[in-house]
C-alpha cells in the first residue's frame, strides 16, 4: 500500500472506530434488555430476565401492585403504547408504582457473561458492565465499509484485509497517470479517460502515443506522423503536389529553390497581364494576393535573397577548396607564409573559431551545470528519504503513544469503579447500625416530599441496619405521600428485608416484632406502630435477589397530623425502626 493510501486508510479506520463507539452507545440507550450469549442463556435466573423482551434486565425497574421486575424501556413501552398490563398476571401497572431497582441492577451489572460474539470466536470474558467498553474494539463486531458507495459489513479484524485488498471502492494508483481512482472505475478511467495510457496511431500504426499527446502527433502541419496527408507549403501560389510527411521533407528540401522560383514567375506574371491601377489586391487561385506596389517591394526582396544565395553558395565553395588545399599543404610539408595557411586566418575563418571556441565553453558550463545539478537532486532525494523515514518513526510513536494512552483510559475507568464501591461500602458502615435500631435523619423533607407529590420521586429506602455483627440485613423504605391505601393522605413506612453476607447460618423465615417510630423533636408524642412478620410471606423469606418485597405500614402517619407537633423541624424528620432481638 502506497504512503497516501495508508494515511487515508488509518483516517478511515479511526473515523471507524468512532464511529463503532457511538454506535454501541447508542444501542446501549435505545435497546431493551441485554443479550446474551448462547453459552449463558442456561445458567441466568429467570427472575433477571424481563418478561417482555425476554433479555438480562437493562436499569431494572419493579412494580409495585404484582412485584415483577421489568427493564425500564420495556415499561415505558407497556404505558405508552400497549395497553398497561402487566404481561405474566395481566395486573394493571401503574406509573407512580414503579420503582427503579437498584440492587438487582448491581447485582446484574456484576454477572460474569461472554461477548455476545463468543461463537464467532471470542473468548472475553468479564463482568457485564464491562461488556460495553469491550464491544467497543472486539474484533469480532461488524462494522460497515469506511467507503459508503461499498456498504458491505465486515469484522473489525478483518477491516484492514478488507480496505487493502477487497473493497471494489479502494483507491489505487493508476500504473500510466499515477492518478489515484476508486478501483471500481480503475478500467473505465484507463480505457476512455487517462492522458497516459498508450495508444494506436490510426495513420502510422505507432503504439506507443500517449492519448494526451494524440492530437499533436497527426496535426498535419506541426505533427510527426509520417502517414498523415499534408500538402506541399506552396499549394496556394500554385503547387498542386500533395504527399505524406516522411516524403514531404524531402519534397520540401528538394525543391525549397524551384518554390521561390515559382513565387518569382507568378510576380512577373502579375506584373506583365494584371492591371493594377483600379484596386488594391486581387486574388489568384483562391488566394488574396497584395497590391502593385508591395508586389513589386516583394519581387525586389526576392531577388536580393536569391542573389545572397548564390553568393552564399560561391563562398562555401571557395572555403571548401582553401580547406582542401590546407589539407594537402600539411601532407606534403610546412606551409607557405603567403600560401593558403594565410588564408585560414582571414576574417572569415577568425570568425568561424571564435564561434566555435564560444561554443565549447557553453557547453563546457552546461556540463558543469547538468553535474552540480544531478549532486544537488542527489541531496534532495536524501533529505527526502530522511524526512520519510522519520515520519515513519513519528507515526510509529503516535500509534504506540495511542495504544498506552487507551491502556490507561481503561484502568483509570476500572480504578474509578473500584473507588465508587469502596467509597459506597465505607458510607455504609459509617451509618449501620448492629443492634437491631435505626435511627434514621431525613433531611429536605420539603422538597422530598414535594417530589412526592409530583410524582418524581415517590419513595426512597434507608441506610441498612443489621440484628447484630453477623445477623440480619435489614432497611427501610418511606413514602412521604403515601402508598396503596394511604396514597394521599398518609406517610406509609414500610420494612425490607435485605440479602446478607451470613444468611446461611440464619433462622428463616424472619420473625422478628418490627416497630417504626416517628420522633416528636419535642419528646411530647411520637407515632408509633409495630407488626409482627406473617412467615407465609415472600417478604420474610430467605432473600434470593439484593432485597425482598417491601412490608410494612400504609397508614403510618396521617399527613395532617404532620404540622401539629414537632415532627418536622429545620427541614428534618427523624423515623426510628427497632427490630426485637431478643429471642436471637
Amino acid at each position: 500500500m502506497s504512503k497516501n493510501c495508508r494515511y487515508k486508510f488509518l483516517s478511515h479506520f479511526y473515523r471507524s472506530h468512532c464511529y463503532s463507539l457511538i454506535r454501541v452507545h447508542v444501542c446501549s440507550l435505545i435497546m431493551p434488555g441485554y443479550s446474551l450469549a448462547a453459552v449463558d442463556q442456561s445458567g441466568i435466573d429467570e427472575k433477571s430476565l424481563c418478561p417482555k423482551c425476554k433479555g438480562l434486565l437493562k436499569e431494572a425497574v419493579q412494580t409495585i401492585e404484582c412485584g415483577h421486575r421489568y427493564c425500564k424501556t420495556c415499561v415505558d413501552a407497556l404505558l405508552n403504547h400497549g395497553d398497561g398490563k402487566c404481561v405474566i398476571d395481566r395486573s394493571n401497572i401503574i406509573p407512580e408504582q414503579v420503582f427503579l431497582d437498584r440492587f438487582i441492577e448491581r447485582e446484574i451489572q456484576s454477572m460474569l457473561v461472554h461477548c455476545v460474539h463468543h461463537d464467532q470466536g471470542c473468548d472475553w470474558k468479564d463482568e457485564l458492565k464491562k461488556r460495553e467498553d469491550h464491544e467497543a474494539v472486539c474484533a469480532y463486531v461488524q462494522v460497515p465499509c469506511v467507503h459508503s458507495k461499498c456498504g458491505e459489513l465486515v469484522t473489525r479484524a478483518n477491516l484492514v484485509e478488507h480496505l487493502e485488498h477487497s473493497c471494489k471502492f479502494r483507491m489505487e494508483k493508476c500504473g500510466y497517470c499515477h492518478a489515484l481512482v476508486e478501483n471500481a472505475f480503475m478500467k473505465g478511467h484507463q480505457e476512455s479517460q487517462c492522458p497516459s495510457v498508450p495508444t494506436v496511431c490510426p495513420e502510422c500504426d505507432r503504439k506507443d502515443i500517449p492519448r494526451a499527446q494524440m492530437s499533436a502527433h497527426i496535426d498535419p502541419v506541426n505533427g510527426d506522423c509520417e502517414g498523415v496527408l499534408s500538402h506541399c507549403l506552396w499549394t496556394q501560389i500554385g503547387c498542386s503536389e500533395t504527399k505524406v510527411w516522411k516524403l514531404r521533407l524531402q519534397f520540401k528540401r528538394k525543391t525549397l529553390v524551384s518554390g521561390w522560383s515559382i513565387v518569382s514567375a507568378k510576380i512577373k506574371y502579375l506584373s506583365l497581364y494584371q492591371p493594377f491601377t483600379s484596386f488594391d489586391s486581387f486574388y489568384v487561385n483562391g488566394v488574396n494576393l497584395p497590391a502593385q506596389t508591395e508586389l513589386e517591394h516583394f519581387s525586389k526582396q526576392v531577388e536580393n535573397v536569391l542573389k545572397e544565395n548564390d553568393e552564399l553558395k560561391s563562398k562555401v565553395v571557395e572555403q571548401e577548396q582553401r580547406i582542401q588545399q590546407l589539407e594537402g599543404a600539411g601532407q606534403n610539408g610546412p606551409l607557405p607564409g603567403n600560401s593558403a595557411g594565410a588564408a585560414l586566418y582571414s576574417p572569415l575563418g577568425e570568425d568561424l573559431l571564435n564561434r566555435i571556441n564560444t561554443g565549447e565553453v557553453k557547453i563546457a558550463d552546461l556540463e558543469v551545470l547538468f553535474v552540480e545539478g544531478n549532486k544537488l537532486n542527489e541531496e534532495i532525494q536524501r533529505q527526502v528519504s530522511s524526512i520519510a523515514r522519520r515520519q515513519e518513526s513519528w507515526n510509529g510513536t503516535v500509534d504506540r503513544l495511542q495504544r498506552q494512552f487507551e491502556s490507561m483510559s481503561h484502568s483509570l475507568a476500572l480504578r474509578n469503579v473500584m473507588m465508587t464501591d469502596l467509597d459506597e461500602h465505607v458510607r455504609e458502615q459509617q451509618v449501620s447500625s448492629h443492634d437491631g435500631v435505626l435511627v434514621w435523619k431525613i433531611s429536605d423533607f420539603a422538597k422530598r416530599r414535594q417530589n412526592a407529590v409530583t410524582g418524581y420521586e415517590t419513595s426512597f429506602y434507608s441506610p441498612c441496619f443489621f440484628t447484630s455483627r453477623y445477623g440480619y440485613k435489614m432497611c427501610a423504605r418511606v413514602y412521604l405521600n403515601g402508598d396503596g391505601i394511604g396514597k394521599g393522605t398518609h406517610i406509609s413506612v414500610f420494612f425490607v428485608v435485605m440479602r446478607g453476607e451470613y444468611d446461611a447460618l440464619l433462622r428463616w423465615p424472619f420473625r422478628q416484632k418490627v416497630t417504626f417510630m416517628l420522633l416528636d423533636q419535642n419528646n411530647v408524642e411520637h407515632v408509633i406502630d409495630s407488626f409482627r412478620p406473617d412467615p407465609n410471606s415472600s417478604s420474610f423469606q430467605k432473600p434470593r435477589r439484593e432485597t425482598n418485597i417491601a412490608s410494612g405500614c400504609p397508614t403510618f402517619c396521617p399527613l395532617s397530623e404532620v404540622n401539629n407537633h414537632a415532627y418536622i423541624r429545620d427541614d428534618v424528620m427523624f423515623v426510628k425502626v427497632i427490630v426485637d432481638t431478643t429471642d436471637l
